[in-house]
């Protein structure tokens, strides 16, 4: 059996537990304070500026219900999120989860420094006349993986120093943004007949796609009550307001990305706030994903050590992010984004319905223990889980206008306490 006491995925002590709720919620805004949100909300242009409000604030709140009660399961057990897989799955059960953790995780790294370089790039082009993509994914690719050395004392004062700030220099450019378009202009302009399920569907996805990740941090809280609250209230409010904006530079000019437009408006002063907001944004979301990717991996090589693996996750999806092909991968990311969803149904089903929060954290690591299961695996969880995949690519096919995350969530979940049930 390996030293767990070692690993970076043994339960963290009540001493290093240094997050208070006003840190998570820094934290956690900080994961929404990026490029990629905003592009998401400029995709619910086709559903108008009421309804799609509307439909931002409904599926910010929803999305980030799920990913904090994920998350509350750390935040008890002191336990990182592939190790919470360990309950309902089985031990080797989470060593699947965690590779698909660690695929996903590292794809979206690149993802992430590779628009962040693009916006950069194009945001400096347009303020100081260079271009420099490549060095932009480089240099953002080193300071994200540092940041994701850190470890929680280090996180709290960069979100303190770093959050609050982008926090208002987004406000200063959504003061540029709506000052030259009011709301009753963007709600004059049309929608393109998007179903509102489905608006609700793409303003969830993000915040709950956190769920993978939300243990790995709020094990680190206080209290559970602060690490439930804290990343609820900085995750669904920041997700919202920036969703918001990028609903507004679709509808009132075509473009996904605001820092382009104040820069374009309001010249180099706020070209440099752009390029700020677009920098310092990436790191706070992209170093979470370069940490978990790394706790997914020691799930699986517990002897690893954490500095090694954080080290090998950021090199990776550095040059990741410099390959041709990228869009092709992303694409395959969102394939494999569909596996989380029924799997966190069952995982947030089990712990608090099922188990009623009873698991034995020290079993957790044992392979003589009650949640080996059959040769590692709750056989029971992995037929479930596949019903609920298959749920989710039934109505991407056949029902796309209800949209698939909520549905395959909510179906999976009782279908999965049903047969608990039954058996």
């Amino acid at each position: 059996m390996p030293n767990y006491k070692d690993s970076a995925i043994f339960p963290v002590q009540k001493e290093d537990r240094v997050l208070r709720g006003v840190d998570l919620a820094l934290l956690w805004a900080g994961s929404a304070v990026a490029v990629d949100v905003w592009y998401s909300g400029g995709y619910l242009a086709d559903v108008g500026w009421i309804a799609g409000i509307a439909m931002i604030v409904a599926g910010s709140i929803v999305g980030s219900l799920i990913f904090a009660a994920a998350g509350l399961i750390g935040s008890y057990a002191g336990i990182p999120s592939m190790v919470s897989v360990r309950g309902s799955f089985g031990i080797r059960g989470s060593y699947l989860m965690s590779f698909l953790n660690y695929l996903t995780l590292v794809g979206w790294t690149a993802w992430m420094i590779n628009i962040n370089a693009s916006a950069a790039d194009a945001v400096g082009r347009l303020t100081f006349g260079w271009e420099g993509f490549g060095y932009w994914i480089i240099i953002c690719g080193i300071a994200c993986t540092l940041l994701a050395l850190f470890r929680a004392e280090g996180w709290k004062w960069f979100s303190r120093a770093t959050v609050v700030a982008l926090v208002v220099m987004a406000a200063a450019i959504n003061v540029v943004l709506f000052s030259n378009y009011s709301w009753n202009f963007l709600a004059a302009i049309p929608g393109g007949g998007m179903h509102l399920s489905v608006a609700f569907d793409l303003a969830l996805i993000i915040p709950l796609s956190w769920a993978p990740l939300a243990a790995d941090y709020m094990r680190f809280s206080r209290s559970p009550k602060g690490g439930f609250f804290g990343s609820f209230i900085g995750q669904s409010s920041v997700n919202a307001w920036f969703y918001a904006t990028g609903l507004a530079c679709a509808l009132a000019f075509g473009m996904l990305d605001p820092t382009v437009y104040v820069t374009m408006v309001a010249g180099i002063s706020f070209g440099i706030v752009a390029l700020f907001v677009i920098w310092l944004g990436t790191i706070t979301t992209t170093f979470l994903d370069i940490y978990s990717a790394n706790i997914s991996l020691i799930n699986v090589m517990p002897n690893l050590k954490e500095w090694q693996g954080t080290l090998m996750t950021g090199g990776a999806g550095t040059l990741i992010a410099l390959l041709p092909w990228l869009g092709v991968f992303v694409d395959f990311l969102y394939v494999i984004g569909a596996v989380f969803v029924p799997m966190f149904a069952i995982v947030i089903a089990d712990y608090f319905i099922v188990n009623k929060r009873g698991y034995s954290v020290t079993e957790l690591y044992d392979p003589r223990g009650r949640y080996w299961f059959s040769h590692g695996f709750n056989l029971c969880s992995m037929v479930v889980w596949g019903i609920g995949i298959a749920i989710y690519f039934f109505i991407q096919s056949f029902a796309p206008s209800l949209g698939m995350t909520l549905p395959c969530f909510l179906s999976t979940f009782l279908i999965y306490l049903l047969v608990k049930k039954a058996f």
